[in-house]
């Protein structure tokens, strides 16, 4: 629908150019060409063709007022590109101004509406700039000449520039300057000294009662446009106005605009020739005292991180970093770090920020003992469990990962959870709803005190870097607009946010407009999208760590604060978390012999040996593969390091002059990381290790150092098990509860027994058997002419089986038998009580075969102890040891054996056989020559029964 009024005084000017009816015309069109609110308006004035009448009231009306309204309709229609084209092109608009400007150039409201109309012209094509300079130079002149009237203090009254009018100017002044003017504006026009000159003035005055913070806004903005350019005359010109150095003054209102100085500092850095001609200390040290009279946690959404980002920024730069700033800087950046205890996205990026400064200092030797001395490692470190979690667990809970061609499906059965706490060992029962292929393991350690964890994270909130004086204003939308028209007062120009760009870390700090700008978030965003953003910058965060500690460990790799146990845990899991180099950062660690005592005394050690056993339901799994390799790698570096000269000589020094506590830590430790079998002999028995190690279990038998004795008696001393199967084993069950007299017997003899049972045998059959029967039957004792002979103190049935297995028993085959446990070992006493020397052999290699298990150790094992024969005893402590059992069965098995109340005995005869095994030097050699231990055990027993000795008295 037409605007009738606009129509009216758009017919009613072409009609009167002059005179109270065009003034009451302009007055009319000025109400109603806002932009961009009338924009259709403004195209209604330009079809009219009423531009022309508007540009020609500028030089024809004698008026002052119609020359200002006129200026005024212009600067709007002027914010339209066609309007500017027809205006400059066809109505000759940059004459008219320069004649405008002649005639009122000490009008200071034509003045301020005449460079309004420059800069909205200028905006649209930089040529008409060009044509500007070229051409009509006096305007270029006159604005400068108002910039220096500007800056001066005293002016008379009727020479005074308004605020209005050098808001105008600086905005014309911002949209003359491209490529092409750049040069002239600054080398011919001196637009940057007379620019100089007023930010000192409003700079000034800023600092005494924080008025005009707006106009120095404007004036700093203006001075970073010609910044972009880097063009080493813009410096000389800064600094030196008429009002002195106006650089200098950038530090001074720093807080105003901290990213838009920081900008034109780094700006000028690139082309600045003297450190001197930049006022970069005072700018850090300014940063620097903002921030530590801060708390940027209190502080965080407004401007005290936005100080924070300039001053890494600043110290990205090479040429800002000295020793004394920083120093100081470094003692800032860990103390703000520190601070941070939230999880939030903007929170995630600063951190990031400040740890990738600080990893800029790594070519300096001092600053990085100084991050070392300020506790750098304790701040990465609880960053590391924003990431990761807190370092007394890990969880390996994951689905068994095999490589087939096809996957049809995944049986879910049970679970398995494996708890290695300080204290004991404990398996939860399975759970009948997870899966057999899905392990979840928790490994604890023993820590020392430490604060509580941060907060879980949140997905990140909407967090602006707010200015001062406007806290809700973006400072990524730097706003180019001028908001003051000096007939109004109404804004004239919107300019529209910027896009902001997501970006999950400070890979390209040139750009600081892209420096932590990522959480403005759209709330339509997806959980799963939130989500991944703040992987994503996790990911960010971590790897900025890990790249500080590897240099840190470049310079000072035998700082003690490495040898912290919940670094390494963190590191670990930061590790299996897919990211495995981070395995040499660990590495580095552990390579450096300082640290090696230090974590010997950890339960580091054991958690990594944890890591290395693969579930029995898990072969296969390439994940686990992968733990393996990892854990495999650092314990491979462990052993390097102890095996070394310093090694081995500082765990032999502390073994032999340290305190008990440090002693028995060692020990438990020493099984995992020493495989030379030479330095383990030396280390635990000429340095009394394994004392150390059989007092901590002599004292009460705990999870831990029972585990240990096993990774000794396994997998360092290769200790076979004895109940492994072998190749001279029989097929087939024995049933030894079947005895009959044989009918063709003719030389009877009736045994007869305490509850008088009689049991009939072969006189002849048993003289031959043994010596001891042969003497009895046959000698000169009297029972050699009875027929009755009385037996006591033994058991009938037991004496019946005897008689039947030494008549179905084979010599040289090794078979089951089918008897109870307790009936067979008092059939093995019984032969060798009457030296039936073969069938003892035969029987005891069928009881450790196939009777011996977690069962019935301690049962075998108290009858050995008891018996006196000793038969079996140290069969059942290496099937105790070495044994592919669980952890649990394992424990338990133990306590049954201590509960026998022989528990002297049975840690001697621990001790004997891990010593017996020590000595043995070749072990390896020594299993080729004299075959399998089976046999060898065999042929001892043998020989021990021959020879009546006991095995106390072989010195097992």
């Amino acid at each position: 629908m037409p605007n009738t009024n606009l129509e009216v005084a758009i017919s009613s000017l072409q009609q009167n150019k002059t005179g109270k009816s065009a003034l009451k015309s302009l007055i009319t069109i000025r109400s109603e060409v806002e932009w961009p609110k009338h924009k259709q308006n403004i195209t209604r004035l330009r079809e009219s063709g009423c531009l022309k009448q508007i540009t020609a009231v500028l030089l024809s009306s004698h008026q002052k007022q119609c020359v200002d309204l006129a200026l005024s309709i212009l600067g709007n229609c002027l914010m339209d590109r066609t309007c500017t084209v027809e205006v400059v092109t066809q109505h000759n608009i940059i004459s008219i101004i320069n004649q405008l400007l002649k005639k009122h150039g000490k009008e200071d409201s034509i003045n301020g509406r005449t460079f309004r109309v420059i800069g909205n012209m200028c905006q649209h094509r930089d040529q008409w700039a060009i044509i500007i300079i070229d051409k009509k130079p006096s305007i270029i002149n006159h604005l400068v000449d108002i910039l220096k009237r500007a800056s001066k203090d005293d002016v008379s009254e009727d020479r005074k520039i308004s605020e209005a009018t050098v808001t105008t100017a600086l905005r014309a002044l911002r949209e003359l300057q491209n490529s092409q003017t750049i040069v002239t504006l600054i080398k011919q026009f001196g637009v940057l000294k007379a620019l100089g000159a007023v930010f000192i003035k409003y700079s000034e005055k800023w600092q005494k009662d924080k008025q005009n913070e707006k106009m120095v806004l404007d004036i700093i903005k203006v001075i970073y446009e010609f910044s972009r350019f880097k063009y080493y005359h813009s410096i000389l010109e800064m600094r030196n106005t008429e009002r002195g150095d106006s650089l200098i003054h950038l530090s001074s209102v720093l807080i105003v605009a901290p990213r838009k100085i920081v900008k034109i500092v780094m700006n000028f850095i690139k082309i600045s020739q003297l450190k001197s001609e930049l006022p970069i200390p005072e700018i850090c040290f300014k940063f620097i005292e903002v921030l530590e009279k801060h708390s940027i946690i209190k502080e965080f959404d407004g401007h005290c991180a936005e100080y924070l980002q300039c001053l890494c920024y600043l110290l990205d730069h090479p040429a800002n970093r000295n020793q004394e700033r920083c120093g100081k800087a470094v003692v800032l950046l860990i103390k703000l770090l520190n601070e941070f205890q939230e999880v939030s996205n903007n929170v995630i990026n600063c951190c990031t920020l400040l740890i990738h400064t600080l990893n800029k200092f790594k070519y300096d030797d001092k600053l990085m003992l100084n991050q070392l001395s300020h506790g750098i490692i304790l701040a990465l470190t609880n960053k590391f469990t924003w990431l990761v979690g807190p370092p007394d667990s890990i969880n390996l809970k994951h689905l068994c990962e095999r490589k087939r061609k096809y996957i049809f499906d995944h049986p879910m059965v049970g679970k398995k959870t494996l708890l290695i706490k300080d204290d004991s060992l404990k398996e939860c029962s399975n759970s009948p709803s997870s899966s057999d292929d899905e392990v979840d393991i928790f490994i604890k350690y023993q820590s020392q005190p430490r604060s509580p964890s941060p907060c879980s994270s949140s997905d990140g909130e909407n967090v602006s870097w707010s200015e001062p004086g406007s806290p809700n204003r973006s400072l990524v939308n730097d706003s180019d607009s001028d908001d003051y028209s000096p007939v109004c007062s109404e804004a004239e120009e919107v300019e529209l946010p910027h896009d902001l760009s997501l970006k999950s870390s400070p890979s390209n700090l040139a750009e600081l407009d892209e420096i932590l700008t990522n959480d403005i978030e759209d709330d339509s965003a997806s959980a799963d999208t939130k989500s991944n953003i703040l992987k994503s910058l996790k990911q960010s965060l971590g790897h900025e760590m890990v790249r500080l500690l590897k240099s840190l460990l470049k310079h000072h790799p035998n700082y003690p604060h490495f040898a912290n146990p919940e670094l390494l845990m963190q590191l670990i899991k930061w590790a299996l978390s897919d990211h495995p180099s981070v395995k040499d950062v660990i590495c580095d660690i552990v390579k450096c012999h300082e640290h090696l005592i230090p974590l010997m005394k950890t339960r580091y050690i054991e958690t990594l040996n944890a890591i290395r056993e693969v579930p029995a339901n898990h072969d296969g799994c390439s994940r686990c593969v992968t733990h393996v390799d990892f854990a495999y790698a650092i314990l491979k570096q462990f052993t390097e390091t102890a095996e070394s000269a310093a090694g081995k000589g500082e765990i032999a020094h502390h073994l032999m002059r340290g305190d008990q506590e440090t002693k028995e830590k060692l020990v438990l430790t020493i099984p995992y990381i020493v495989s030379n079998r030479s330095i383990l002999c030396k280390l635990m028995l000429n340095c009394a290790g394994l004392e150390v190690l059989m007092g901590q279990l002599n004292e009460d038998v705990d999870q831990r150092s029972l585990k240990v004795l096993v990774q000794m008696a396994s997998k360092c001393l290769n200790i076979n098990n004895p109940t492994k199967p072998v190749i001279h084993c029989g097929t087939g069950i024995i049933a030894a509860d079947q005895y009959r007299l044989s009918d063709d017997c003719v030389n009877v003899v009736c045994f007869k027994f305490e509850n008088g049972v009689l049991v009939r045998a072969d006189r002849d059959f048993l003289a031959k058997q043994s010596e001891f029967f042969n003497g009895l039957l046959n000698g000169h004792f009297k029972e050699s002419r009875q027929s009755n002979i009385e037996l006591s103190n033994v058991d009938p049935k037991s004496f019946r089986c005897l008689l039947h297995l030494l008549q179905v028993v084979p010599k040289r085959l090794i078979q089951e038998i089918d008897l109870e446990l307790e009936t067979l070992l008092d059939v093995i006493l019984l032969s060798d009580r009457y030296l039936l020397t073969d069938l003892c052999v035969a029987l005891t290699d069928s009881v450790q075969l196939f009777r011996i298990s977690v069962e019935t150790v301690p049962i075998i094992y108290n009858w050995s102890v008891e018996s006196g024969t000793n038969l079996l005893r140290i069969e059942s402590v290496a099937f105790a040891l070495v044994a592919a059992i669980d952890d649990q069965e394992r424990y338990r098995m133990f306590r049954k054996l201590f509960d026998l109340e022989y528990r002297e005995q049975l840690v001697g005869d621990v001790e004997k056989l891990l010593k017996r095994y020590l000595r043995l030097e070749d072990f390896c050699q020594r299993e080729r020559n004299e075959g399998s231990a089976v046999r060898r055990s065999r042929e001892m027993r043998s020989l021990l029964l021959k020879q009546n000795l006991s095995l106390e008295r072989a010195d097992f």
